[in-house]
């Protein structure tokens, strides 16, 4: 049964596929392959102390960085790490999240020097001293790394859509449950954005 389905993988939107997917999901019934990114530890400087990055933040992240890419790439654009953070509504988190994925090779920037900027804020002791890096860093294209992500664990998720509404069974092996609901919801909310 599980073959008939259109598959919608979340590595070709994030390559520009948005109206493949539009297509598959307006099918009804329809598949997503959801990827097991690296979720690391995360701990965002705050003042006087360290605040680590829980679960629901982390999905955040990973929400943002599959529809900043997706909606950005059905432009024939790459995101900037601005649009990427407003979407987080975490600038540190969000410079965390970016840094620690470039260094791991999933995520791929334009400029490297803007790169090491975001990882210098990121790791920065003083809010001065963040705040100078990010300043510089702002404007930074980047974009998933396909060949990896595509190399990574994934699951596929069963979804059914009807009258502007989805609903998923999130059945999981290789993913954490919110790790799929997150991009899931991200690959919803990038083909329910109105088209430009």
């Amino acid at each position: 049964m599980a073959a008939s389905q259109p598959l919608v993988d979340l590595a070709q939107v994030a390559n520009g596929a948005l109206e493949e997917a539009r297509k598959a999901i307006e099918s009804g019934t329809f598949l997503v392959r959801v990827y097991a990114l690296p979720r690391p530890r995360l701990k965002i400087r705050a003042s006087k102390r360290l605040i680590e990055v829980d679960e629901g933040r982390m999905a955040r992240l990973e929400y943002a960085l599959f529809r900043a890419v997706s909606e950005a790439k059905a432009k024939n654009a790459k995101p900037t790490f601005k649009e990427y953070a407003e979407l987080v509504g975490d600038y540190k988190a969000a410079a965390a999240y970016l840094a620690t994925l470039w260094r791991m090779g999933y995520v791929v920037f334009d400029d490297n020097e803007k790169a090491l900027k975001i990882y210098e804020a990121a790791v920065s002791l003083s809010q001065k001293g963040y705040e100078r890096r990010i300043a510089k860093a702002l404007d930074a294209t980047f974009d998933l790394n396909l060949e990896v992500l595509q190399k990574l664990p994934h699951d596929d998720i069963l979804c059914v859509y009807r009258e502007g509404e989805y609903m998923c069974r999130y059945i999981v092996a290789n993913c954490e449950r919110s790790q799929a609901k997150a991009q899931v919801r991200a690959l919803m909310d990038t083909v329910k954005a109105p088209k430009s």
